[in-house]
């Protein structure tokens, strides 16, 4: 029976440092961008299925051809303890070769149909495939568990995306190379051309290969369990075991379809084999597109939800597909807009699965088991895939007309299939234990909140930035995105050394939605002992409108500086809890700091405090200072009720107050006016009649006694303490003092009950 060895930490290699591994990466990208032009010009593009219906293959031999490369994954249960003796990297090496140097094999094929005729030929191919499958399944049993080595952790999504850049850009090229050749001929000579050229790439990846560090030989100490009894064990995890699962039904519901598009799109659609291999283009310019961004979420947010997202999009792909019109002149054009879609869902599930599977589902310690157990039964799968895609097309060969207006075709129940097993696929991968901070739903949601296309633009470019200036811009920026997407950004910018872009932070962070780590960045800040800051981190708490500040708001009242706790009380005032009510009311009868009395006067009218009348009444005549007696009015007038009334009266006196009086005098209600007596009627009307002519004193005057007359009337328990302020200050300064011709207006208008 195969063992895998039982090492000790001492006893095994050193893995590379960090260092070694970011300076192997670009020859991983130049690796895998030349594999690209490999892949797409030999067994894994639309190409190879063309050729193969090309010399004459039914869709039963294509899709046994298909079967071989993922069967030959089955090799890994037998090989792993092997590969990790020998090392990971130098299996790989070796064996990526050799799959090389048999697909060059393939260009003998038109020699041996000439010289042994199609029989010789069928079988032919079908030994190529089968050296192919076996060399692939061996150099890439060593990969795997070298790939979870090479690649740093933290950086996993971000890999993948770069990766997926570059190698989406090659593929590209390489598609509309493959096109052109078969748009101008479509002989199996031009097949076999584009094979020769997709070895040379083949063997270009196989030199880059060898400059990437780690993958070397495990050191035994002494015989261990089984390879047999590690993947036993590994097949008792019910997560490992359920992405498994998972991954079975994502692979059957996917892989027959996907492997015979290119038939469809030939047979039924009616495109030519150029625009065959151009609909990859579609799905390349969605991989391109998306991988940035799928990346980086998959780093940020974890793999499951960008996983989940992939496979939502793989669901609609078999509907989309039965939907494309047929025979039509925008048939092309739809089936690049299914291809683009379908590029989107393969990165993110890809990406996302990787990423949940190098990430939390396999154990480093072993991944030799775990790992074989995963390649193994993904090439099972992957083959009975092939054969059940071939097996239906040809079962389903006679089918023709309609269904429910749908064309019934021998694809038909291909695509079926597809949708049931990809939709049963992100049921079970729904349940999946992950790292992810946040769950799929929410995850999703973060897409329709705010300006996702800002957050991610402006992220990309706040990395970007160079200068303070530019630093704050983007801060700015992604503030008004007021997107979940742009939150770690804002949060980190917090310990930026620089003072300016740390206040922008904080004022960013006041525009997000209220989210808890937005309370606990800021109330971190507030609990600080940078003053400014902190002062700062007081007033957007208050912005966020979440009682949850209310806490760390309260706590600051006792700070040792004046302005934190003159900006905590305006904050718990903006916040409206009613339970600071008595705490302000206190504070604000024993302060003698002006600023002070201000905040508390202010944050008592915002909470609409009755209580707290008496009080701003002796103090507003107090204050010296224009400004504060008209916050002091505000103070009244929201507790008064109706503030938008205030300000909007406030607004028409900075044209003309006479008018703007005038105005608000005359609207008062005439019954309500009547019921305060002759007495009052008149002096109102003389008011009036005063203010309308621009003779503000004489108006005054003529208010001061109306207001006389309204308390003696009654006003109201309320407003009659604040009307008899306002006269007796009228009486005195006439409109000197404007902020109380104002308080008087808004409360003759809140006790006439308009």
């Amino acid at each position: 029976m195969p063992t895998v060895a039982a090492v000790s930490e001492d006893a095994q290699p050193a893995p590379p440092t960090t260092v070694e591994k970011l300076r192997g990466l670009p020859w991983s990208y130049l690796a895998n961008s030349a594999n690209t032009v490999f892949a797409q010009f030999t067994w894994f593009g639309s190409t190879f299925v063309l050729m193969l219906s090309t010399l004459g293959m039914s869709k039963g031999q294509i899709g046994l051809m298909l079967s071989l490369i993922p069967f030959g994954g089955l090799v890994a249960l037998f090989i792993g303890t092997a590969v990790a003796r020998t090392g990971y990297k130098r299996t790989f090496i070796i064996f990526y070769a050799l799959r090389k140097a048999s697909t060059a094999l393939l260009l003998l094929t038109p020699w041996v149909l000439a010289a042994f005729g199609q029989q010789a030929m069928v079988v032919f191919v079908i030994g190529v495939a089968t050296a192919f499958a076996l060399t692939k399944s061996v150099a890439e049993t060593g990969y795997f568990p070298w790939y979870q080595e090479f690649i740093p952790s933290a950086m996993l999504g971000r890999y993948s995306a770069t990766n997926s850049v570059y190698t989406v850009i090659i593929g590209l090229i390489s598609v509309t190379a493959a096109g052109y050749v078969l748009d101008r001929s479509n002989e199996l000579s031009s097949y076999m051309l584009l094979i020769g050229v997709g070895v040379v790439f083949g063997f270009v990846a196989v030199y880059s290969y060898t400059h990437i560090p780690g993958g070397a030989p495990v050191r035994v100490i002494e015989k261990g369990a089984g390879l047999w009894r590690g993947m036993a064990e590994s097949a008792r995890d019910g997560n490992f075991v359920r992405y498994l699962f998972g991954a079975a039904l994502i692979i059957l519901g996917t892989a027959p379809v996907v492997s015979f598009v290119p038939l469809f799109m030939q047979e039924q659609v009616g495109l030519s084999s150029g625009h065959v291999v151009l609909l990859q283009s579609g799905g390349l310019i969605g991989t391109l597109l998306s991988s940035i961004p799928v990346g980086w979420a998959s780093d940020r947010y974890g793999g499951k939800p960008v996983m989940i997202i992939g496979l939502a999009l793989k669901v609609l792909l078999p509907i989309l597909w039965v939907a494309m019109p047929r025979h039509s002149g925008i048939s092309l054009y739809a089936g690049l807009g299914v291809a683009v879609v379908l590029g989107i869902s393969e990165i993110a599930w890809a990406i996302g699965a990787g990423r949940l599977l190098y990430g939390s589902v396999v154990p480093p310690a072993k991944k030799t088991a775990y790992m074989s157990l995963h390649y193994a039964w993904v090439g099972l799968i992957g083959g009975i895939g092939a054969l059940l895609g071939g097996w239906i097309l040809g079962f389903t060969a006679g089918l023709s007309g309609s269904i429910l207006g749908l064309p019934l075709d021998p694809y038909l129940p291909l695509f079926a299939l597809g949708f049931v097993l990809t939709l049963a696929s992100t049921l079970v991968l729904l349940g999946m234990r992950a790292d992810n901070r946040y769950g799929v739903g929410e995850f999703a949601g973060m897409f329709f909140r705010g300006n996702p296309f800002l957050a991610m633009t402006s992220v990309i470019r706040y990395y970007q930035a160079r200068t303070e200036r530019s630093t704050i811009s983007m801060a700015e920026r992604l503030g008004r995105a007021k997107s979940p997407l742009a939150l770690d950004e804002l949060i980190n910018t917090l310990e930026d050394p620089r003072f300016n872009v740390r206040l922008e932070a904080i004022v960013s962070l006041a525009r997000m939605p209220a989210d808890a780590r937005v309370i606990e960045a800021l109330t971190k800040v507030l609990d600080g002992t940078e003053v400014a800051s902190t002062s700062m981190a007081a007033w957007a708490l208050g912005r966020l409108g979440d009682r949850r500040a209310v806490e760390p708001l309260r706590r600051s009242l006792d700070s040792g500086y004046r302005s934190i706790r003159a900006q905590s009380a305006r904050a718990l005032g903006a916040l409206r809890d009613p339970s600071v009510i008595g705490e302000l009311l206190e504070r604000l009868e024993q302060e003698e700091d002006a600023g002070l009395l201000m905040a508390y006067a202010s944050a008592l009218g915002n909470l609409r405090a009755r209580e707290a009348l008496p009080v701003l009444i002796r103090l507003m005549p107090a204050m010296n200072n224009p400004g504060a007696r008209m916050e002091l009015a505000l103070s009244m007038a929201r507790i008064l009720g109706k503030e938008h009334h205030f300000i909007d009266l406030l607004r028409q006196t900075k044209h003309s107050l006479g008018t703007a009086a005038a105005q608000e005098l005359a609207r008062l209600p005439r019954r309500w006016v009547r019921r305060g007596g002759p007495q009052l009627e008149a002096e109102i009307k003389a008011s009036v009649d005063a203010f309308s002519h621009e003779d503000e004193e004489e108006g005054a005057a003529h208010l001061a006694r109306a207001l006389r007359t309204s308390g003696e009337k009654g006003a109201g328990d309320v407003s009659g303490p604040v009307l008899a302020m306002c006269a007796e200050h009228i009486e005195n300064d006439g409109a000197t003092q404007p902020e109380y011709i104002l308080l008087a207006l808004h409360t003759l208008h809140s006790a006439a009950g308009k």
